[in-house]
């Protein structure tokens, strides 16, 4: 008999904690196939696409190319690198060796090494890459932390700007690198929010603490099996 009643009083607790849990954590489950049935259709965060950035590449000028990649990477003390790439940084030929936060540039006509670049010079890049005058961007902050929108770039300081445009542009360039490292617009902001941010929990205070926001992910998910263990 006595058995018999804590087995009635285990039954009713997990009966119970099915339900009100389940009833907690099913605001988030929902949210989450909601946010990748949206993700569909807009995708992930929103970035710089491999296509956007060929299509606003500037052309290098080949006659300004005084050194070669072997003489580069002595000039950036570089014993070799698995990546060397020929390109054009503020309006000069350059190498860019290595790749990602990184890499180091070396300017292709006088072997000058690329230097952090300040606000005005990446208000600059920014305006070359929109295509617009710099009257049309407006300089907001110098970004020492990743921000809601750099959430997964490791690359150093950037500068944010807003560009005056219909689709609410905004754009990140590199301080080390002199590139545009993201670029979003208003609806791609509005679908992150309904999409990925809700999706992978991508919330900028969250997500910028690792450790927290993967034992947050790996709980949260590992009680909603317990929960459906439970259920059967």
């Amino acid at each position: 008999v006595r058995l018999g009643t804590h087995m009635t009083q285990l039954r009713k607790w997990l009966i119970l904690t099915h339900r009100y849990v389940g009833i907690a954590l099913s605001v988030i489950f929902v949210s989450w196939f909601a946010s990748g049935i949206a993700m569909l259709y807009g995708r992930g965060m929103p970035r710089l696409t491999s296509d956007m950035r060929l299509e606003r590449l500037a052309p290098i000028d080949t006659s300004a190319v005084h050194l070669s990649a072997s003489e580069a990477l002595e000039r950036a003390e570089l014993d070799g690198t698995d990546r060397v790439t020929l390109l054009t940084v503020m309006g000069r030929p350059a190498y860019r060796l290595g790749g990602g936060g990184e890499s180091t540039t070396v300017f292709a006509d006088n072997g000058e090494l690329l230097a952090d670049i300040d606000a005005a010079q990446a208000h600059s890049v920014a305006a070359a890459f929109v295509r617009l005058p710099e009257n049309r961007l407006r300089y907001i902050a110098r970004l020492t932390e990743p921000d809601q929108w750099s959430l997964t770039l490791r690359q150093g300081p950037m500068h944010k700007f807003t560009v005056d445009d219909e689709a609410g542009t905004e754009v990140y360039v590199s301080e080390r690198n002199a590139d545009v490292t993201v670029l979003t617009t208003r609806g791609s902001r509005a679908l992150a929010w309904v999409g990925a941010i809700p999706h992978f929990l991508y919330f900028a205070p969250l997500r910028l603490n690792q450790p927290l926001w993967r034992a947050v992910v790996l709980w949260t998910s590992g009680i909603g099996i317990l929960l459906a263990l439970l259920g059967i």
